[in-house]
């Protein structure tokens, strides 16, 4: 059952991959019949030399070698003309094969973020991304044009040893048949395990080295660096066993190869030789037909080590494939509703509860956001801050009935229109490797407003220090920006979309208290008119809030301003009084 399952499951990736090369079919065909065509001048160029060869040692008239002598020099030109066209062609087509891929897995997992593939890590996700869809270049390049080529010149060399004997014929089939189809099947069974187990191990070995990059600091702070390149190690000596096991069978598919056409040479001979001593064909064609058989298997040798890469290459596809056909973490509806602006958000008795668990992450929750208004989530890790942020982003799915925006359920409502309303800022917020003005350029801002944004959020003596301007380069993810500065720019770009809501999570958990301080007051003071629903463990400006919900358990346990929770007993009072004595011990 296995055994079918697998063949089922090859089958289908390897129709779907063919549906990636359907657009390029002309040029498909073009570069077959340019194969083809490669294989066929290298046969008659060879053919040709063992008829020239051969007449020449019987000291015949020059006339007589004259075609053959001219015909050695147009198979060879032809023979390197025609390869350098088809690499040419193969190569084109495979690019741009491989930039349509790698566009249709971007729009295939950019609606599965982030609902749909939190349970992977970010190096495996870019491995799939990179790697994966670079290792199909095998399939696309040795996987259709090579056996179809192939086929066309077993076809041909057996029909023209057909007229000296069916024999031979029968043989030098046989031997191609052997050669390009059976071995081929069966080194390609028997590298499908090898091939699952080099994509696996190198999958592991990218999400160790992402994880070592971003997580460098937090290894070395926590003196776990050694355990950490322990783990590198085992997986890179798992990817160098898997690895040398494939090329084994890659060298050992080579070499059969090679043996059995040596062995049809042999079978050729020993048919042929009698022939010509029967006078059925002369010492000349026993020449041609040696070299032809030879030449023959020229495309056809390479065809059983070519399976074991094009195996990896369906490996590394499945891989994809199991991303992408991931099920939307939220469907669109088929008529979204397309509305405008923001004017109120209210949710009713919201119950959530991810898939695979028992626990609801959110229990009941009633909430209702106008525009101006500022909320504060508050409470410990876990509680549900950002689930509930995750909902009114449409990106994890609620029942019908339970969040409105503008009065209009959430599911009948088009998601990309809804998030183009909000302005998302988080601790983990990216800057890219690029100048000042590219990355604030990213909010849609114009250029003018640039200055006035950076006054705002409190970077204004930081800017007219920049020896560059806006010009400035802020290098990998802004680290030649203290942690201060970072948030202040992310603000700073949050603020320039201009959106009427702003939800953020944990924006500022890893600066220091006064820093924290500050930009919570400038986000919260800068616009009036912008509502800000905040998630934090932090109790910092919580006088600034209309509204603050303490979550635990998914729950809201305590609703209201600052002043009427502080003055009672509760969870809140608990971690105001848990924070303020630490505040005051670290003083």
């Amino acid at each position: 059952m296995n055994t079918l399952s697998s063949k089922r499951s090859a089958v289908s990736t390897f129709k779907r991959l063919l549906v990636f090369a359907k657009p390029y079919l002309k040029e498909i065909l073009l570069s077959i019949l340019l194969s083809a065509a490669t294989t066929a001048a290298s046969v008659g160029m060879l053919g040709t030399s063992a008829f020239l060869i051969a007449t020449a040692a019987l000291h015949p008239s020059i006339a007589v070698l004259q075609v053959s002598i001219v015909g050695v020099r147009t198979f060879g030109i032809a023979r390197g003309v025609f390869r350098y066209l088809e690499r040419l062609v193969s190569h084109s087509v495979n690019f741009r094969l491989l930039g349509r891929i790698r566009s249709w897995f971007f729009q295939s997992v950019e609606p599965l973020v982030p609902g749909g593939i939190e349970d992977m890590k970010s190096g495996d996700l870019l491995a799939r991304s990179i790697q994966d869809i670079e290792t199909l270049e095998d399939f696309y390049v040795r996987g259709i044009a090579p056996p179809l080529s192939a086929a066309l010149v077993t076809i041909g060399i057996s029909l023209f040893t057909l007229q000296y004997s069916i024999t031979l014929a029968a043989i030098l089939a046989s031997g191609l048949i052997l050669t390009g189809l059976v071995l081929t099947l069966q080194v390609r069974s028997l590298s499908q395990p090898r091939a699952e187990a080099v994509v696996t191990a190198r999958a592991k070995l990218s999400a160790l080295a992402a994880d070592t990059v971003n997580g460098a600091r937090t290894l070395l702070v926590s003196d776990s660096m050694e355990k950490h390149i322990k783990k590198i190690q085992s997986a890179s000596v798992e990817s160098s066993s898997a690895n040398l096991s494939l090329a084994a069978l890659h060298s050992s598919a080579l070499a059969l190869g090679i043996l059995f056409s040596n062995l049809t040479l042999v079978a050729v001979l020993y048919i042929a030789i009698p022939l010509v001593r029967a006078g059925r064909i002369d010492g000349v064609t026993l020449a041609v037909l040696a070299l032809i058989t030879l030449a023959g298997f020229e495309p056809v040798n390479l065809l059983p080590a070519s399976s074991a890469k094009i195996e990896v290459s369906m490996a590394a596809a499945r891989r994809l494939f199991t991303i992408a056909d991931r099920p939307h973490p939220v469907q669109e509806p088929s008529i979204p509703l397309e509305i405008e602006n923001f004017r109120e958000l209210v949710i009713r008795d919201l119950t959530f509860t991810y898939p695979g668990t028992a626990r609801p992450a959110l229990k009941d929750i009633l909430l209702t956001v106008k525009p101006g208004w500022k909320i504060a989530l508050v409470g410990p890790s876990g509680s549900g801050k950002s689930t509930l942020i995750k909902s009114i982003q449409k990106y994890l799915p609620v029942e019908d009935g339970m969040i409105f925006w503008n009065e209009n359920d959430i599911n009948t409502v088009n998601g990309s229109k809804l998030r183009s309303y909000q302005a998302v800022l988080s601790q983990n917020g990216y800057l890219f490797s690029a100048t000042l003005a590219e990355n604030l350029k990213l909010s849609g801002a114009r250029n003018d407003e640039y200055s006035k944004v950076l006054k705002d959020v409190g970077l204004e003596k930081w800017f007219t220090a920049l020896p560059d301007g806006f010009d400035t380069w802020l290098g990998d993810d802004a680290g030649q920006l203290s942690g201060g500065e970072r948030q202040r720019l992310l603000l700073a770009r949050t603020l320039l979309q201009n959106k009427p809501i702003i939800l953020a999570d944990e924006p500022v958990s890893n600066l220091d208290l006064s820093s924290e301080q500050e930009i919570l007051q400038r986000l919260l003071k800068i616009n009036s008119g912008i509502a800000v629903i905040l998630a934090t463990h932090r109790l910092i400006s919580m006088e600034l809030f209309n509204e603050i919900l303490v979550m635990d358990g998914g729950c809201i346990v305590q609703r209201g301003t600052h002043n009427e929770l502080a003055s009672v007993d509760g969870l809140y009072r608990d971690l105001w009084q848990q924070q303020n004595n630490l505040f005051a011990f670290d003083r």
